[in-house]
């Protein structure tokens, strides 16, 4: 079969009802109604967002009405060309398909709506739409789609688009193609920066073809499709390609029947010059098209619903009595689950939604999202690893850059882990300003290290740890060394940003120091470890990065004399140097949408001159190190800061809430757990059009897990000290550590536990402080009493 001979299977119609029908509604997001505002319309789309982690596509209208962000966006792939820094690349759209009638497009912006739902089934991974509309003229027309992307295999995309004449016959155009005339986002509000350039448009008798290349980095994208009218049968139509500037289109023309549906059905293969060699792309895309059509849709369906079962099977959690809550973490949870790179790569702060924070990798990446990797899908959480330790070269440029020594992990990264952020952005009054963060906000550089640690002591992937990770504890703890000062024999970190972004330019911020003070010791622990245990393999990395015994014995020196202070009467971490000699003011009113007000004459211009703050800071530091401070010492600082905050992030409340768990100030704790859940089902920000807000998806798994189910991972044992609110009758998840599955249901004051293994043993578990040995591959019952 030649390339331009793709042929479809001939016969039977395909029955595909079963497969495509709709999850119960616990599963599904619906969207009904139309507002043609391209607020409302953008924030549909970022919710909607379909993806495999590899290729995402936002959930817009196959005709793209006036107004819409629609995009597809693949995992790494960022240009900078005429932008102001590197940025996630908007690719080629396949799913844009439009409607004609005697010259008047069917737009849901131009038409009378009659009845109009978009309903995300969460369960399949599938993206329904179901609309009725009226036009000028007095026809009406019904539309009804599925779409999805591929959880079986990464570069496939599929689509069935029926129409459904209600009042009229005659005849009717129908144009659907590849649509390379993509455009990012600018800065201001009309700008557009161009990315792409195109290279190869081919088209054959069943089959159309598209290739563009990033213009900076020269990455190849290939787009190969099947677009044919599959129902009913006995009309022939012959589709007519168009050439549109950067758009290939077919266009099929029918002479439609009132009350008859037409159904036509969409393949794609989505491949990069990344996975093969550039000269192939047209070849093996064209090829992988065949492959698709021969195997036949409705085979690729049922794989990609068995890997959708498989990964709920993992990753779902069970809340019984509370329908809301069910829905809202399911939806977080599916978030997670389409975003997961299937190779080496990361997550930027906006998932693969949008162009929002440009595609960038933030600290986000380790402290929010990483962890439900690392206890749900390991390898997925290695690929995010493995992207650091890949990016490590950018980050010693940074360094050096800088005039430090070692590795400083860049605030802001993307293909290189050379720094991307901004010179500048907009302030929240809409303003514009200068962006710091870049250049202070330094408490990154532990941060993956935090996530380094976090995912060696839950899997205990040895090679992994032997192969990049302490090359990469090692550098950054030479940053480190080299970025402290010593005053009078106590070493200080001098200008920085903590999480804390309303403070610029502050000295000793205690998060920071103490994250550091963390890290060299935990550097110093794993030279000493490699000393004895792998001496060999320490030499040769030693020599490799040029490090010796001296070097070591300074890094155990400045982290014993790193300033860091708890006053011993209040219990307070101040947050950092001066923090406590600022103007003073709490947080008193709320408005209507429960967000807290600024008290009478603060501003976000002056705001750095009080102490209030921006999200959890001195709070997050408590969270990710709890055993390090005492009971009296978190409620303390609890009660303190958590007054203070503005909640101006998407990564406050998730913090506040397992802090309110864990120093006892429950009712809170739910309020900002659904605060953190709805974030961006109920748009709290107000920017949910501009992306999903990957942090605060990460934070809803983890207060579930980690706060109200009570649950943290040591390196030989578990730790539990479970509570439910009042509603839940039931909390049940599992988790993975090293080579086991951990079963848990949880009551108010009972839990059953059943610890998978491939082998019989028996697991140390702490319950409330109290030690049970729990047999493997049993289940186990438990009382407990969270008072």
């Amino acid at each position: 079969m030649s390339t331009s001979e793709v042929l479809h299977p001939a016969g039977a119609d395909r029955k595909y009802d079963k497969l495509l029908e709709r999850s119960e509604d616990a599963w599904m997001i619906i969207r009904k109604g139309f507002r043609r505002n391209s607020r409302t319309i953008q924030i549909n789309e970022s919710l909607l967002t379909l993806g495999n982690g590899y290729l995402n596509i936002r959930g817009s209208l196959e005709e793209l009405p006036p107004g819409n962000a629609g995009g597809m966006y693949l995992n790494g792939i960022y240009d900078k060309s005429e932008a102001d820094v590197e940025e996630l690349v908007k690719c080629p759209m396949w799913t844009d398909v439009s409607v004609w009638s005697e010259g008047e497009k069917f737009c849901m912006s131009t038409c009378r709506t009659l009845s109009h739902e978009q309903s995300l089934d969460m369960k399949k991974g599938m993206l329904r739409r179901s609309t009725i509309m009226k036009n000028s003229a007095g026809r009406i027309i019904g539309i009804d789609s599925v779409r999805l992307v591929c959880m079986h295999q990464m570069h496939l995309g599929y689509m069935r688009f029926s129409i459904t004449p209600k009042n009229f016959s005659g005849p009717i155009r129908v144009f659907s193609g590849l649509n390379g005339e993509v455009l990012n986002r600018g800065f201001f509000p009309e700008e557009r920066l161009k990315h792409l350039q195109l290279e190869k448009i081919e088209r054959g008798r069943n089959f159309m073809y598209l290739e563009m290349k990033t213009r900076e980095h020269g990455v190849r994208i290939s787009e190969a499709a099947s677009w044919k009218m599959v129902s009913p049968h006995r009309q022939q139509v012959h589709p007519e390609p168009r050439i549109y500037g950067e758009k290939f289109t077919s266009e099929m023309t029918l002479d439609v029947r009132k009350g008859e549906t037409y159904v036509f059905e969409k393949l794609v293969v989505v491949l990069t010059s990344r996975e093969i060699p550039p000269e192939n792309m047209f070849r093996r895309s064209i090829c992988e098209l065949k492959s698709f059509i021969r195997a036949g849709a409705e085979k690729h369906i049922s794989l990609h619903l068995k890997a959708w079962r498989d990964r709920w099977s993992q990753a779902d959690i069970t809340i019984v009595g509370d329908p809301h809550a069910q829905k809202a973490l399911r939806y977080n949870i599916y978030q997670l689950l389409i975003n997961a790179p299937p190779a080496v790569g990361s997550i930027g702060a906006k998932f693969l939604s949008s162009e929002g924070y440009l595609g960038h990798v933030f600290w986000d990446t380790e402290i929010f999202i990483l962890p439900f990797y690392i206890y749900n899908f390991p390898p997925v959480a290695r690929n995010m690893l493995l992207y650091r330790y890949a990016t490590l070269p950018g980050a010693l440029l940074n360094a050096s850059r800088s005039g430090y020594r070692g590795a400083r992990y860049a605030w802001e990264s993307a293909v290189t882990g050379e720094d991307v952020t901004p010179r500048f952005a907009s302030k929240l009054e809409r303003t514009i300003r200068l962006i710091y963060t870049g250049m202070e906000e330094d408490h990154i550089v532990s941060d993956v290290i935090y996530g380094v640690e976090k995912y060696f002591r839950a899997t205990g992937d040895r090679d992994f740890l032997f192969d990049c990770g302490i090359e990469m504890v090692f550098l950054t703890a030479r940053f480190w060394a080299s970025r402290t000062v010593c005053v009078d024999g106590m070493h200080e970190i001098r200008r920085v940003i903590g999480p804390d972004e309303f403070h610029e330019h502050v000295d000793n911020n205690a998060y920071t120091n103490h994250i550091v003070k963390w890290h060299l010791r935990l550097a110093v622990l794993l030279y000493r470890y490699m000393a004895r245990k792998h001496h060999g393999s320490l030499e040769a990395l030693s020599e490799k990065i040029g490090l010796d015994e001296n070097e070591v014995a300074g890094w155990l020196s400045i982290s014993r004399s790193i300033k860091f202070r708890i006053d011993p009467d209040t219990h307070l971490v101040e947050q950092f140097d001066g923090y406590f000699s600022l103007k003073d003011h709490v947080i008193e009113g709320f408005d209507r949408k429960g967000h807290p007000v600024l008290p009478k004459g603060v501003t976000y211009r002056n705001i750095g001159s009080t102490t209030l703050i921006k999200q959890a800071d001195v709070l997050m530091m408590m969270h990710l190190f709890p055993h390090a401070f005492s009971e009296e010492q978190k409620r303390a600082n609890y009660d303190y800061y958590e007054k203070r905050t503005a909640h101006k992030s998407s990564l406050s409340h998730c913090t506040h809430a397992m802090m309110g768990l864990a120093v006892g100030n429950r009712v809170r704790a739910y309020h900002y757990f659904m605060k953190t859940a709805l974030f961006d089902l109920d748009n709290l920000h107000g920017n949910t059009a501009m992306g999903i807000h990957a942090a605060a998806v990460g934070g809803t798994w983890q207060t579930v897990v980690s706060g109200f189910g009570g649950l943290s991972i040591k390196s030989d044992r578990l730790e539990l000290r479970p509570w439910l609110p009042k509603k839940w009758k039931r909390l049940a998840f599992s988790v993975r550590w090293h080579e086991r599955k951990i079963d848990l249901s949880i009551k108010h004051d009972r839990l059953s536990i059943h610890v998978h293994a491939p082998y019989d043993g028996e697991i140390p578990v702490s319950l409330y402080r109290t030690m049970h040995t729990i047999p493997t591959n049993k289940t186990v019952s438990l009382d407990f009493c969270p008072f």
